[in-house]
């Protein structure tokens, strides 16, 4: 049964729009204008970014903890909503658009059929995120009658309730607004009985409509006498007396309110923006109250405040109280610098004397490791123990002697800590010996005085999502998304997979593989690829500049990304190739591209909308709208029609064109006034979704606009992907997850037929390098949107049209070839008949003439191929390299021998793999003078298991066939290996050899080649070769091999074993001879564990406290990795193998699985 409000129907469908925090720096001129009075000033959206623009004009903004982004967040949200003076929407606003929507849903066919279902994410796996979490807490509170009851608030997420200690959740304000929750009070003599300070106190991600009261547990709400309709007030802390429950006391930006009459009527006692506000344990006639810069407190219950300034500083930027039942006299304040010192510590204040006097403690470290006190900042005593105090801004930190000193107890990008909470602490608060913290990633609790934390987040469907992409033609499963705060979110069948941090930003599903998703992070810095639906990731990429917030990223069907910056360009392998010389005149908010035709694309700046018709190359503006554009959407059957949806509430709108955007109708037709996000097409048919700052509308043809969010939350909704597949629509929402819905006059499954297989397959037009296919074009009942081609069992790739020409074949080779013809549901037709085509020209058949007799002959590929030559007939090329490869963990550091060495790079999917072949083939060798000669060369296998192989042929017919007589496949470890192949079976005549080089399926498979020589002697290994020389600074453990004076040694438990002497051929040991044995060291002080690293994170231990430079190398020396560590180091990037790490002068070896 759904959950009714009554007396809450002026409120019930607000959406969250607020002015910013008045506490951010670049808000302090405008704050003088700001009166206490509570009513609405006309500071204009423009003026707040105004401001803020101007404050980080000559400022850092990229040092985390610089609330940058807090503000960044905020303003892309609310910019879709600015009236047309200006301002942002009020209540009363709302309540007016809210109301048309209701009278929507009562029409005749006003309301669609829809019900909308959860997706998550309700848990996560860390998988390759450094900063995992989930979304935003500001407050946690555990029921004093009951210990297994918790309630925690989310900034736009709600309030969420659990009856079993936090193992699981259900929220209680669906069918309000969306509502933020920054304070929560339970009745001590009655669980049932509970009040809310809404909205969001520290980053206005929501709007606060005074305090809300439940009677039943939080089944239902109603509103107290304490109301906000202004954009800028807030509320923070609420408590009730103990002793008395009709009597309570709400913190908020214009006062100290208190009600003696269970909320029906407040009387504000304390004027300013009140920070914090506490009782004094067992005596509720002492109230404590906080400003940014003042502390107050009062004898009589609350009714009036007398500032204190003894022992207290005498200009703060923030304050924080706190007490403890440990010692009620006692009330701790912790303090901010002002804005002009950027807000970092500038003490933590006590007082004995229930806060007559303070005095200051003797810390001086800047704990908060920020400038962003204004934004989170919280404070915490021990209820068991008054001298244990715990400080969050960035970080947590402890203290257990009263303030005096504080040790750091976690660090924000080391999630394998026991300690770890994510970054910017929210609240800290204790119950009965339990800590729990809500900061930016979610809720956790210490049982132990923070000796370790425990999430208890799972279950709590709070992401504040930027955006979502799903795979055209597979499951609705198949998504990723973007989070406020938390990173780049992938979903993996039921789990989601939080595969890399930062906030992530826009993102794609890879148009040509289902598996493989695509992110930004903030300001599209840097680019992460998931190939396996986020259980690993890499950097693919940096941004080649500065981007939007959200910087817009799109694939086409082929797999090709495109970006938006201030110009427009496209990933090419591990960059961004700029497209075009066209003055945007700005930073591109908008990418679409032409579903049909490849040629087309689009992109927005502000008002402006732009087309290519030649793949991004030239552009030309075709439109500008009365607002700025907040999407384009191209109708996926007639490329004539284009959809765009622009911002503003009251003047924004839904605009058609029917002539590829030549000219535009307005089509917002009985629409509210409201700001609107996202439109999205339907694919055969004229349905059209609209995402709103109030859910989700539908529109079929020239019919009305209809309500469609029967079972959704009162949620903004960011964006929306279609899917055909499931025949289900995505939302991504602000505060509440994913959801999805059937389609409009869906019956799910959706679309299950196949097309037919095509037929009548022919090849025509062979050369030696290339053919061409082609054949009938295949039926479907919808229709048939492409073709994947085979060459054996090799997907090619796929092609539109029924023919294709197939590159790259070898001469005088026979293929396979058969086709598939697939539908935009993801359905797939039987193979076609396989045919068999062989290309012309071939060798000669005789040896080869003229080749190289003089010998040894030695090749190093010192910035060249030599006589070496690629093949024409292969898929890539070799390259030669003079450092490691670009691909992280795999590829050597450097070459083996000289400056330089050859190798194949692996990465992009459908270029560099899968499956796909580079050959490298020898000049002739004339080895008709010798009876015996070798091939040795070295090579290098270093990256994931599958990683393809490599294999030498020989030829003795001038390349008509080769004759395999070497391969190697898979992970060999971070280290060249020598390879010797005899050749005497071979002498007499003229040979040629080749290198060929087959990828896997993965990017982490570049393989490299040095060290190249033919012989006319049988070569013999040297056992020493690969092998370190022995370093008196490293502890060696039982197996390691070194080589010392010349000799190979092995160590064992307690010595060390001679395996031989160093040389080629391999030396045995001289009689009469017993060669040194390397030293042991001896312990140094320093520990890595977890040993084997089978995670992310190696934690260091030396005698030495704080930070100190380390450097990763491999059993070869090759250096990998280096920086500053204090504890931990993430190692998620290092392939398996075995590494030493050096910290200062020490070493310590470990294992990564």
């Amino acid at each position: 049964m759904k959950k009714t409000l009554i007396t809450l129907m002026l409120f019930t469908c607000y959406c969250a729009i607020a002015q910013y925090n008045a506490s951010a720096p670049w808000m302090a001129e405008l704050e003088n204008e700001k009166k206490t009075s509570g009513t609405d000033e006309k500071i204009t959206f423009d003026e707040i970014t105004t401001a803020f623009d101007n404050y980080w004009k000559n400022r850092d903004h990229t040092k985390k903890g610089s609330g940058y982004k807090p503000f960044m967040r905020w303003r892309e949200y609310w910019k879709n909503a600015v009236l047309p003076d200006g301002t942002l929407p009020s209540p009363a606003y709302f309540f007016t658009t809210s109301d048309t929507k209701n009278k929507m849903a009562l029409a005749k066919n006003g309301k669609a059929a829809s019900s909308w279902t959860p997706m998550g994410p309700f848990d996560h796996n860390q998988a390759s995120s450094w900063s995992p979490g989930q979304g935003r807490i500001n407050v946690g509170i555990i029921d004093p009658n009951n210990a297994n009851i918790m309630y925690a608030g989310a900034p736009a997420g709600g309030i969420w309730k659990s009856t079993n200690k936090g193992v699981n959740w259900s929220p209680l304000s669906d069918n309000l607004s969306q509502i933020g929750v920054s304070g929560i009070a339970i009745d001590p003599k009655n669980s049932s009985i509970i009040y809310i300070a809404t909205g969001d106190d520290d980053a206005s991600d929501s709007y606060s409509i005074g305090v809300l009261k439940s009677t039943n547990g939080g089944a239902s709400w109603s509103q107290t006498g304490l109301k906000f309709t202004n954009t800028q007030t807030t509320a923070n802390d609420i408590y009730i007396d103990p002793n008395n429950s009709n009597v309570l006391w709400v913190a908020t930006s214009v006062g100290v309110y208190k009600t003696t009459n269970a909320g029906t009527n407040w009387t504000r006692t304390l004027q300013g923006n009140i920070k914090d506000i506490k009782l004094k344990p067992g005596n509720t006639n002492v109230i404590y109250a906080a400003t940014a810069s003042s502390f107050y407190k009062s004898t009589n219950a609350g009714d009036s405040f007398s500032k204190i300034q003894s022992g207290l500083p005498s200009s703060s930027g923030r304050l924080v109280i706190d007490v403890t039942p440990a010692n009620p006299n006692y009330v701790y304040v912790l303090s901010a610098r002002p804005r002009t010192s950027s807000y970092s510590f500038q003490g933590l204040y006590r007082s004995t004397n229930s806060g007559a006097s303070f005095t200051k403690t003797a810390e001086t470290t800047n704990i908060f490791e920020s400038s962003q006190a204004w934004y989170d900042l919280a404070l915490a005593v021990s209820d068991k123990n008054a001298n244990t105090v715990f400080v969050g801004c960035l970080n947590v930190w402890k203290s257990t002697d009263g303030g005096g000193n504080f040790s750091k107890i976690n660090n924000w990008s080391s999630p394998r800590q026991a300690t770890y909470t994510h970054a910017d602490i929210h609240f800290l608060r204790y119950y009965d010996g339990k800590l729990i913290c809500g900061s930016d990633g979610g809720i956790y609790i210490s049982e132990n005085n923070g000796q370790s934390f425990k999430d208890l987040t799972k279950g709590l469907q709070i992401g504040q999502f930027y955006r979502i992409s799903v795979a055209e033609n597979s499951s609705s499963d198949h998504v990723v998304g973007g989070l406020q705060d938390n990173g780049g979110y992938a979903l993996n069948g039921n789990e989601w997979n939080n595969y890399y941090g930062a906030d992530g930003m826009d993102c794609a599903v890879s148009g040509n593989n289902d598996n493989t998703y695509y992110g930004f992070i903030q300001n599209g810095q840097a680019l992460y690829v998931t190939t396996n639906r986020g259980a690993s990731q890499r950097q693919v990429a940096n941004g080649p500049e500065t981007g939007n917030w959200i910087t817009p990223l799109v694939s086409d069907k082929n797999g090709v990304l495109y970006a938006g910056y201030s110009s427009f360009y496209k990933l090419n392998g591990r960059s961004f190739q700029k497209l075009t010389n066209f003055n945007f005149g700005g930073k591109i908010d908008h990418i679409e591209l032409d579903p049909i035709n490849a040629n087309i694309m689009y992109a927005a700046l502000k008002k402006n909308l732009f087309k290519s018709t030649n793949k991004g190359a030239n552009w030309t503006r075709i439109e500008t709208f009365q607002t700025n554009i907040s999407s384009i959407e191209v109708h996926n059957d007639n490329n004539q029609i284009v959809y765009v949806s622009t911002s503003g509430s009251s003047n924004g709108g839904v605009f058609r064109s029917t002539n590829q955007g030549s000219s535009f109708t307005n089509i917002s037709g009985n629409l509210p006034n409201e700001g609107k996000f996202i439109v999205r097409h339907q694919k055969g048919t004229e349905s059209i979704y609209l995402g709103t700052y109030l859910g989700v509308y539908h529109k079929n043809g020239n019919n009305d606009w209809q309500d469609y969010s029967q079972d959704l939350p009162n949620v903004a909704v960011r964006d929306l992907e279609v899917n055909l597949k499931d025949q289900v629509l995505l939302a991504a929402t602000y505060g509440r997850g994913v959801w999805k819905v059937p389609l409009a006059n869906s019956t799910n499954p959706g679309d299950t037929q196949a097309p037919s297989a095509p037929t009548n397959v022919t090849a025509s037009s062979i050369t030696d390098t290339k053919l061409v296919l082609s054949w009938t074009a295949s039926t479907d009942n919808v229709a048939v949107t492409g073709y994947d081609i085979y060459r054996g069992n090799t997907n090619l790739g796929s092609v539109s049209g029924t023919a294709t020409t197939i590159n790259n074949l070898t001469a005088n080779t026979t293929y396979q070839f058969r086709i598939k013809a697939k539908d935009a549901a993801g359905n797939e037709s039987a193979f076609s008949t396989t045919i068999s085509a062989t290309t012309t020209g071939g060798g000669t058949g005789n040896g080869c003439t003229s080749g190289i007799s003089s010998f040894p002959y030695n090749e190093g590929f010192e910035n060249t191929l030599g006589a070496w030559s690629q093949s024409t007939a292969d898929d890539i090329n070799w390259s030669v390299d003079a450092s490691g490869t670009p691909s992280n963990g795999t590829g050597p550091a450097s070459a083996t021998q000289g400056s330089y060495y050859i190798y194949v790079e692996a990465s992009g999917n459908g270029t560099g793999y899968p499956n796909k072949r580079a050959i490298l083939t020898s000049p002739c060798f004339d080895l008709s003078s010798t009876t015996q000669a070798s091939f040795t060369f070295s090579y290098h296998m270093n990256g994931a298991a599958d990683m393809g192989s490599i294999a030498v042929e020989v030829s003795t017919d001038q390349g008509a066939t080769w004759t395999s007589i070497w391969s190697q496949t898979g992970n060999q470890g971070n280290s060249w290996k020598n390879a010797i192949i005899d050749l005497s079976s071979y002498t007499g005549g003229g040979v040629q050899l080749r290198f060929n080089r087959v990828t896997g399926a993965t990017w982490q498979a570049d393989i490299a080649i040095d060290k190249v020589s033919v012989t006319n002697t049988i070569a013999s290994a040297d056992r020493c070769d690969g092998i370190p020389q022995h370093s008196t600074s490293i502890s060696y453990q039982t197996g390691d091999k070194v080589v010392y004076q010349g000799n190979l040694w092995e160590k064992t438990a307690t010595s060390w074993t001679n395996l031989g002497a160093c040389g080629t051929p391999a030396a045995s040991i001289a009689s009469g001879i017993t060669p040194k044995a390397p030293p042991t060291l001896v312990d140094n002080g320093l520990r890595a564990y977890p040993n084997p690293v089978k995670d992310a994170i190696l934690t260091i231990i030396t005698k030495d406290l704080g930070p100190k430079p380390y450097t990763i190398y491999t059993i070869l020396g090759q250096i990998v990795d280096q920086g500053n560590v204090t504890n931990t180091i993430n190692v998620e990037a290092l392939e398996a193998g075995s590494y030493f790490v050096k910290v200062g002068n020490q070493n310590a070896r470990f294992v990564k699985e």
